[in-house]
């Protein structure tokens, strides 16, 4: 048997430039609103994968989610994060080092901080 994630929600103080700020910087498509009432956006991570729906929450506690992509994927991420002056580092603990090497043997990491305090990491295997 195999389970798959369809979403995982995350509060923002605004759902749209949360989900917008994310999606570029991971080169997605542009978020789609969604539920019933459109307040909700949508930020699909590929064809017949699990989506982040961004909901806005005056009240965001930070949650940390982890991405895996291709080498390519992962220069082009840290070559938009370094033009967008966002802190980055390899380690969890610091991670505004700047550095990119994966100290858990992989083809590089780096984790960083959104405007609401989410705690990405994203991994190239």
């Amino acid at each position: 048997m195999s389970v798959k994630i369809d979403h995982l929600a995350l509060p923002a103080t605004n759902a749209e430039a949360s989900a917008r700020w994310l999606a570029e910087i991971l080169d997605l498509e542009p978020p789609r609103p969604d539920g019933p009432d459109g307040d909700i956006f949508n930020v699909s991570l590929g064809a017949g994968s699990a989506s982040l729906l961004f909901v806005t929450d005056p009240s965001v506690a930070g949650h940390h989610v982890a991405f895996a992509v291709t080498e390519a994927q992962f220069g082009a991420i840290v070559n938009r994060l370094r033009s967008r002056n966002i802190a980055f580092g390899n380690e969890p603990e610091n991670p505004a080092n700047g550095e990119t090497s994966d100290p858990l043997g992989g083809k590089g990491r780096v984790y960083f901080l959104d405007p609401n305090g989410h705690f990405f990491e994203v991994a190239a295997g």
